[in-house]
C-alpha cells in the first residue's frame, strides 16, 4: 500500500511545482520588463496556473484524507484521543439510537466513522482552493488554517487566474499577469501548503 502523510503530500506538491516552473515559466523568468507579457508568456503562465492549481487541489484532499484516517484509526486501533478527534466529535452528531446500547467506544467509534464519511465526501465534491474550502476541510479535523493577509491574497489571485483561464478562455483571461508574478503567486500558495502539512504533523492525529 502506498504510503501518505503530510511530508510526502508536501513532498510532491513541491515536486510538481518545480517541474511545471521548468517547462512553463523558467524561460520567461529573466530581467523584469515594463513590456507586457508576450503570447507565448500569457499561454505558458495560463498552463502553469492551472496546473499549479490542481496540484495544490490534489495536496489539500489528500492532507484531509490522511488526517481523517489516522484519527479514526488510532480509535479503533489504539482507543486513543487526539485533537483531531476531538473537533470531528464536536462537527459530528451523536449517532441515532438503533435500538441496542452501545459501548462507549462503539459510540465514539460510529461517531467518527460518519465524520470520516463526511470529510471525505467534502473532499470528493471539493472543487477548489479557496479559503472557504480549505476552512471547510481543515478545521473539522482540529487543523487550523493560514490567515497571513498577504499568503491568503495570493491564494484568492491564483483561484481567479485559474477561473478565468479554465471556464473564460475564449474571452481572454481578465487577470493577465507575467511569469514573475505568476511564480510569486504560486510559491506563497506553497507557504500555505508548507504550514497546513507542519500543522498536520504537529497534531500526530
Amino acid at each position: 500500500m502506498k504510503r501518505t502523510g503530510p511530508k510526502r503530500e508536501l513532498a510532491a506538491l513541491e515536486s510538481s511545482i518545480k517541474e511545471l516552473r521548468r517547462r512553463f515559466v523558467a524561460r520567461h523568468l529573466g530581467p523584469p520588463s515594463l513590456a507586457p507579457p508576450t503570447e507565448d508568456e500569457i499561454l505558458d503562465v495560463a498552463a502553469y496556473v492551472v496546473l499549479a492549481h490542481g496540484a495544490l487541489e490534489n495536496f489539500i484532499e489528500g492532507l484531509a484524507l490522511w488526517v481523517v484516517g489516522r484519527a479514526v484509526s488510532n480509535w479503533t486501533t489504539k482507543k486513543k484521543t487526539t485533537r483531531c478527534t476531538t473537533s470531528l466529535l464536536l462537527y459530528q452528531s451523536a449517532p441515532s439510537d438503533s435500538g441496542a446500547i452501545p459501548s462507549v467506544f462503539e459510540n465514539i467509534r460510529v461517531a467518527l466513522e460518519l465524520a470520516k464519511e463526511r470529510v471525505s465526501k467534502s473532499v470528493y465534491d471539493n472543487n477548489g482552493v479557496t479559503l472557504a474550502h480549505l476552512r471547510t476541510l481543515f478545521l473539522p479535523l482540529g487543523v487550523t488554517v493560514p490567515t497571513d493577509p498577504l499568503l491568503s491574497a495570493s491564494l484568492d489571485l491564483l483561484v481567479k487566474m485559474r477561473h478565468q483561464w479554465a471556464h473564460q478562455y475564449r474571452y481572454g483571461a481578465k487577470v493577465v499577469t507575467s511569469a514573475h508574478d505568476a511564480e510569486t503567486t504560486v510559491l506563497d500558495c506553497l507557504k500555505i501548503a508548507r504550514r497546513l502539512s507542519a500543522e498536520a504533523s504537529t497534531l500526530r492525529p
